[in-house]
């Protein structure tokens, strides 16, 4: 199930693509005026190239003070050719980075909506699987009868998963999203001969005549947790298939774990429904927005607050994700009102510790320490309702 965890997990990294691209931007535009005060050797004119170097220099600092909000050097004097410049390459760096920023906020939401997608692909696996026992065992039965196990159709036959074969909601969901597992014969088959047949667990329902439900229900539970989101070779293809396949594992092998757990001897396929993956996808999203979105909105707000309890340590020197993890807590503890202050500081040292180096818990943790007793003293974190509760 997505929870709020997972939603800062999935803003952070969002939020780390967004400052690449911003980064990205910047060069760009660099690259830009490198260009603009280039020595235009067409021109019949001689070119003052001390002078264009100068301009070039110039149109870089405006640049910088424009994007890092880094102050321009008193001594320096802006031509307002290199001043023309630098607004039209940083006009250039805000659609850019607009674009980006739509972009990434985009996809956050749909990789979080998309999850029931990653659950169909899973039960589509458990079918084809099985659709592919039952090719296999034809086969044998044709050429070598006297091969045949007796238990060679068990998996074709599974109560289980012909439970979700005959969901329509699963079949429609499998049509509507075009998930499938054709055009992907060598890793099904390929998975099946090398993992599954040699798994003793399996090897022994494969020998098992008449299995009870309750023996099909284990097969498909120890196919689940002890091969699809275990085995190393199955899982790297979902993360090519699927970027934030790490975070979503989780949560995908819950929705599956709970879905087939849930079907009983008498359950009818025309009942079940697709899980959801979220408590309340309303208030859900909501937070994963507004925490994206201020982060965003009061960046440079937010790097000034860390930059004054940082002293000797500029805060462009600290990871990049130890900077977004530490704006992202001050959103929240500014932003939302319903949520106490130990449950902030906890989560994103809990985000320092997975996804940061291995001193940033320490580090994080005194920072967001310092930072919500100011800003408790000046009155500008306003708590109510569950957000009053003070754990510290």
């Amino acid at each position: 199930m997505l929870n709020r965890r997972s939603l800062r997990v999935k803003a952070m990294q969002a939020m780390f693509a967004y400052s690449q691209c911003k980064q990205a931007n910047y060069h760009i535009g660099v690259a830009e005026i490198d260009e603009i005060f280039q020595p235009d050797l067409n021109s019949m004119e001689v070119q003052d190239k001390d002078l264009l170097k100068a301009n070039s220099q110039q149109a870089k600092a405006v640049l910088a003070e424009k994007v890092h909000d880094t102050p321009l050097p008193e001594s320096l004097t802006i031509s307002a050719e290199a001043q023309k410049a630098a607004n039209t390459v940083y006009k250039e760096y805000l659609a850019k980075s607009k674009k980006d920023f739509t972009g990434l906020r985009k996809e956050m939401i749909l990789d979080a909506e998309t999850l029931v997608d990653r659950f169909l692909w899973v039960m589509s696996l458990l079918v084809s699987w099985s659709d592919l026992s039952k090719a296999e065992a034809d086969k044998k039965k044709k050429i070598s009868p006297e091969k045949l196990f007796v238990g060679d159709f068990n998996l074709y036959e599974n109560k289980v998963i012909e439970f979700f074969r005959k969901s329509s909601k699963v079949q429609v969901g499998l049509v509507k999203k075009d998930i499938t597992w054709e055009g992907e014969e060598d890793h099904l088959k390929g998975w099946f001969k090398d993992i599954i047949k040699k798994n003793e667990s399996f090897s022994e329902y494969r020998r098992t005549a008449n299995p009870s439900f309750e023996q099909d229900h284990q097969i498909v539970d120890h196919l689940i947790k002890q091969i699809i989101f275990k085995e190393e070779v199955i899982l790297s293809y979902f993360e090519e298939k699927d970027i934030h396949w790490k975070e979503n594992k989780a949560i995908v092998r819950s929705l599956v774990a709970r879905s087939v757990r849930d079907v009983e001897v008498d359950s009818d396929p025309k009942s079940f429904s697709l899980p959801d993956f979220s408590n309340n996808w309303e208030e859900d999203k909501e937070f994963f927005e507004k925490i994206f979105d201020t982060t965003i909105e009061h960046d440079q707000e937010y790097s000034k607050m860390i930059a004054a309890k940082t002293k000797n340590w500029e805060v462009d020197r600290l990871a990049n994700t130890d900077q977004i993890i530490l704006k992202m807590a001050i959103s929240e503890m500014m932003n939302f009102r319903n949520i106490p202050v130990k449950v902030t500081i906890n989560e994103y040292i809990e985000l320092s510790k997975n996804y940061s180096t291995p001193k940033s818990k320490q580090f994080v943790n005194g920072i967001l320490d310092v930072i919500s007793n100011e800003l408790k003293e000046t009155g500008k974190m306003k708590k109510s309702g569950r957000g009053l509760l003070d754990n510290k």
